[in-house]
């Protein structure tokens, strides 16, 4: 076994996980503002299988729907059909690792679902059950509006196979199971025992073929499914339908995507000739018994591949998301037109919240998601697509799914003479929409780098929250300080906020380079924010140089170079009471750059004059051809700016105001304070925000534009959760924390025993951490490609285990066997810990030791081992940490059951 299998909790303890969170407001880290409250009066309710759907929507087949807490937080934010994960005989599949790149356009090399057949059927049980009961716990009315969807493959041999078959029969009917778990449940939630849940978990199922399957076969399987199996069947098609030529047309000419299609993705799929043969087939099938049957697009995209970020041992993966939505709409227009508008078809390539309410305008539904909620928001960016849904159908004063199809084609041009109008509008509206989706310059274009926010910075294992942008900026400028001052619209505290580090507000709000933009997690979204326009906004708006030197310490610098590291470097050094001496061959300051800027030599006096307010003395026409030595007699340090070359602007503002807190620390001078935000942080609403994509004012100019616009930022230098969102399985979880410090400390070997000594201080400075569960991470790497840090949380956050049999399988980790006991372990290294009255006892193999509960310093230790000289107690910390933090888990644990 290997730490990167899934291993799926019971009913009971998913049923009190749920409970207890929502009690907490939120469920699996989602917040209750981005739950899907459904309502009679929906006019985007539609009908499917003698089901009234409450939604459109649905978690398509793949991630998102191989275990029960991935269906569950998927139905709380809107999704109402859902396509389970395709399932096959061979149900022991190895999957490369990582599997999923979903940083712009979408690629994955993993193919069915990981689990064994019998444990793919527990965890449908198991949401299929617990969703009947939370639909009667959250009151809402009538019966569950869903559908289960079930998914299979790849051929008829396997299809038949004993483990299949009884499979498909326990979906079918599991009567007998669903009442053993109702018993199970009661006692933890009573009103189970008069839930009605129905046996059948799923009457229909979607027939994925993959590729590679022949036409007959294909045909084969499907009328299986409809004859006699007698199910609602849909075959999913492949976007190869559209041919190479009109395919790497779109891809790749119009849309500007590298990605290379092979002939043979187009060889071993169905021609589109076949496809529609068997189309015509399996429809007439379905009538004979009274099953309809339907087509799904579409299947993702066989690619070579290349610059991925996926394994190279796969040669081939396979694309989705936004590059296939043009394509996939496409080959709907294709399919429509060869129907007369009469094919049911359900789509899922692409969707998002933006184009949402465009596929559904074209009779396309229900609408599957699956890129889009592996992207930062996760399963709560369906929550937009419920506001979307609903603002276009009152706008469009419809009352159902069809007439707003018929209301759109209508205000298209659409005449009401054109015989079936239900038909004709889906036909004008694909026509309209693929005709936009697939010209030059429409959004699904290939994007430049959008989205990857990626640093050099190392994930610590707490406090992982940092902004990106400021990791950018090479004068690690607090931006999200001065865009929430911003925001809030109070211009003279975004302007404080900017002096702390950058003394040239007015210059770097015009001519910055803005690497803070290509950084700003609103990429994963829709745009960066436009920071330096804010930043301008602040220069311009806000009253004078806020920041106050000190008093005079008696200390004298000088500063050779008058340029812009120069210049920033006097500035943080007068600020902080030094007497400022600024030596300058040319006859004016500024040095290259600034002097370049002869359309900008306002805004260049304005900074200029602002550093020299506070008493800097400037000695123009002053040569230092003797470099430092000719000052140091009589000053306190030197500062040589003329070595500071081929430097951008902002990167000479970050070199002189580091320079200035090397020669600050030296002379043990207290640097000023850097700014801090002015009020605490609402983390409900952050969260909810985090799910929605806002649209970018762009280069904005007016003042009141840039309050909006400084609104789009996440805060995330103290939140981030990113982690939290993108995991399909819940495998990243928030638990709060407590804020605190502790001593970084290790044990010495001495002759009089065992001496502690303390290295420095750590500390716990945010509210929230994030845990990874072992049970349902695996190492899938999602949450490692949107990471701002260098690392993967699942890698070096701590790991949390709820089950024995998932701490057995890895070799890192922690499990609470009771409330004060919990054993770990550490590179397949296992050691414990025990919480008494006042302490924490920690054990490993090296070295045993006590810890202050309340402090968390070493009171004593002794060594375990004779060859340890000695042995850092940050592990011990580290766990005891960690045990405090999963205290409110144990209720989930199994040994506790």
């Amino acid at each position: 076994m290997a730490g990167d299998h899934m291993h799926g909790l019971s009913a009971e303890q998913l049923l009190k996980w749920i409970l207890a969170d929502l009690e907490r407001g939120s469920v699996f880290g989602i917040v209750k503002d981005l739950f899907f409250i459904p309502k009679g009066s929906d006019p985007f309710r539609m009908q499917r299988y003698n089901v009234t759907l409450e939604t459109p929507l649905g978690a398509a087949a793949g991630p998102h729907t191989q275990m029960a807490q991935n269906i569950i937080a998927a139905w709380f934010c809107g999704a109402r059909y859902m396509e389970l994960k395709t399932v096959q005989t061979l149900d022991a599949i190895t999957v490369s690792k990582p599997c999923i790149d979903m940083k712009d356009e979408g690629y994955n090399c993993e193919w069915s679902q990981e689990l064994s057949l019998d444990k793919s059927y527990a965890e449908y049980l198991t949401a299929w059950v617990l969703l009947h009961i939370l639909h009667h716990h959250m009151g809402f009315a009538g019966k569950p509006g869903m559908i289960f969807n079930m998914s299979a493959g790849y051929s008829m041999e396997g299809i038949l196979t004993p483990k299949m078959q009884h499979f498909l029969d326990s979906m079918q009917d599991a009567s007998k199971d669903v009442q053993d778990l109702k018993r199970r449940l009661a006692q933890f939630y009573p009103a189970t025992a008069d839930i009605d849940i129905p046996g059948c978990i799923s009457d229909n199922l979607t027939i994925s073929c993959m590729h590679g399957c022949p036409p007959a076969e294909v045909e084969k399987i499907a009328l299986y499914f409809i004859e006699d199996r007698k199910l609602n069947t849909t075959l999913k098609m492949n976007p190869t339908l559209l041919g190479p030529n009109r395919l790497r047309g779109i891809l790749n000419k119009t849309l500007g995507y590298e990605v290379e299609v092979p002939d043979i993705a187009f060889e071993h799929d169905l021609p589109y000739e076949e496809a529609l043969r068997i189309i015509k087939s399996c429809r007439e099938a379905g009538a004979r018994v009274g099953k309809p049957f339907s087509v799904k697009l579409t299947n993702t995209l066989e690619t070579t591949n290349a610059k991925q970020n996926l394994p190279d041992s796969e040669k081939m993966v396979y694309m989705s998301g936004r590059s296939l939505h043009p394509i996939s709409i496409a080959v709907a227009e294709r399919l429509q037109k060869d129907f007369a508008g009469d094919l049911d078809i359900s789509f899922c390539a692409g969707v998002d919240a933006l184009n949402v309410v465009d596929t559904l305008a074209c009779g396309l539904s229900p609408i599957t998601v699956c890129s889009d909620l592996l992207k930062p928001g996760g399963y709560g960016r369906l929550a937009q697509y419920i506001v979307n849904l609903r603002q276009a159908l009152k706008k469009a004063e419809a009352d159902s799914i069809e007439d707003f199809i018929i209301s759109r084609a209508k205000a298209g041009g659409l005449k009401n003479d054109c015989g079936d109008v239900y038909r004709s509008a889906i036909l004008k509206n694909l026509e309209t929409y693929a005709a936009q989706v697939t010209a030059e310059g429409s959004r699904y274009a290939k994007a430049n780098g959008s989205g990857d926010v990626k640093s050099l910075r190392p994930l610590p294992a707490l406090d992982c929250a940092a902004a990106p942008c400021m990791s950018a900026c090479p004068a690690r400028q607090p931006v999200p300080v001065y865009l929430a001052y911003a925001a809030s619209g109070d211009m003279d505290g975004a302007l404080r906020a900017i002096y702390t580090t950058n003394p040239f507000p007015h210059v770097l709000g015009k001519m910055c380079n803005q690497a803070c933009k290509s950084k700003c997690m609103r990429g994963h979204y829709d745009e960066g924010l436009h920071i330096r326009d804010i930043k301008r906004c602040a220069a311009e708006a806000g009253k004078g140089n806020a920041v106050k030197p000190a008093p005079f310490n008696g200390r004298a610098v000088v500063v050779i170079g008058g340029g812009v590291a120069g210049l920033t470097c006097a500035y943080y050094l007068a600020l902080s009471g030094c007497k400022v001496s600024v030596y300058e061959a040319s006859d004016k300051l500024g040095g290259r750059m600034l002097s370049k800027m002869s359309r900008e030599t306002e805004r260049t006096a304005r900074d200029v004059g602002a550093i020299l307010a506070l008493g800097v003395t400037v000695h123009t026409n002053h040569r230092v051809s003797e470099g430092a030595d000719k000052f140091k007699a009589s000053c306190a340090a030197v500062y040589d700016s003329t070595t500071e070359n081929s430097l951008s602007l902002v990167e000479s503002v970050g070199r002189g105001r580091r320079a200035a807190m090397d020669i600050l620390s030296g002379l043990e001078i207290i640097p000023p304070v850097e700014s801090a935000h002015s009020a605490g942080l609402d983390y409900t609403a952050l969260r909810a925000k985090q799910a929605y994509r806002v649209a970018s004012h762009g280069k904005t100019t007016a003042c009141e534009d840039v309050v909006v616009e400084a609104g789009r930022c996440l805060s995330c230098d103290r939140y981030c959760g990113i982690c939290v969102s993108v995991c399909p399985n819940r495998a990243n979880v928030l638990l709060a924390s407590q804020m605190r410090s502790y001593p970084v400390q290790e044990a010495v070997r001495a002759k009089e025993g065992v001496r502690i000594v303390t290295l420095a201080q750590g500390s716990v400075r945010l509210p929230w951490q994030v845990v990874n569960l072992g049970d349902f991470c695996n190492e899938c790497g999602n949450c490692s490609a949107f990471c701002p840090s260098m690392d993967a949380p699942y890698r070096v956050k701590f790991r949390l285990h709820l089950s024995e049999k998932s701490f057995a399988a890895d070799q890192n980790g922690l499990l609470r066997l009771s409330a004060t006991v919990t054993e770990g372990k550490r590179q397949g290294e296992n050691f414990s810990l025990r919480a008494e009255s006042d302490v924490y006892v920690y054990k490993d193999k090296h070295v045993r030791v006590k810890l202050d509960r309340v402090s968390l310093a070493a009171l004593e230790a002794e060594f375990l081992n004779a060859e340890v000289a000695s042995a850092s107690l940050l592990q011990a910390v580290q766990a005891a940490i960690f045990s405090e933090l999963t205290a409110g888990t144990s209720a989930v644990c199994a040994p506790l059951q």
